[in-house]
């Protein structure tokens, strides 16, 4: 019976691996902010600590308020993750709102939606871009997924002591 003998060239290029966001280490913890305006809770810093086991992928969090997917616009902020050769990314992505700013996004009174969309590879509104890597026989294509995981937060903004 005939063998195929077709010899590896090469190793093949490692699939890529998805992101996640370290849950434990996500600020605030509560993802329900009631009374934001009221007493000292004038201010929040939104942030989240973002691991990759494929060190060489260039992270991105984007930050959305009040995301609509009937009317979507583009991200409130966009954060690179700095690579420093681990996993788990030295930087954390901050996004700060202050009530007492001119202009705060979460000035109106009522329920706010903020969200981190941290991902791997270049979005196309919030969906992930496949990446496509031609091998050495000049004809098969392989497509690497790209991927975004996200994290989110109520927060009710009540007219108070800050606005």
């Amino acid at each position: 019976m005939p063998q195929d003998d077709t010899l590896l060239e090469s190793i093949p290029q490692r699939r890529n691996r998805p992101p996640r966001i370290v849950e434990t280490q996500v600020q605030p913890p509560n993802p329900i902010i009631q009374d934001f305006g009221t007493g000292d809770l004038c201010a929040l810093d939104f942030s989240v600590v973002v691991e990759d086991p494929d060190v060489d992928d260039l992270l991105t969090v984007r930050w959305y308020l009040d995301y609509d997917d009937q009317n979507p616009m583009g991200a409130y902020r966009e954060i690179p993750l700095a690579n420093n050769g681990e996993p788990q990314r030295g930087d954390r992505a901050t996004l700060s709102i202050n009530l007492r700013a001119a202009n705060s996004p979460l000035s109106d009174p009522g329920v706010h939606l903020v969200e981190a969309v941290v991902s791997d590879t270049r979005l196309v509104g919030r969906e992930p871009v496949p990446v496509g890597t031609i091998v050495l026989d000049g004809g098969t294509v392989i497509v690497n997924p790209g991927y975004v995981v996200t994290h989110a937060w109520f927060v009710t903004t009540v007219r108070g002591d800050c606005l």
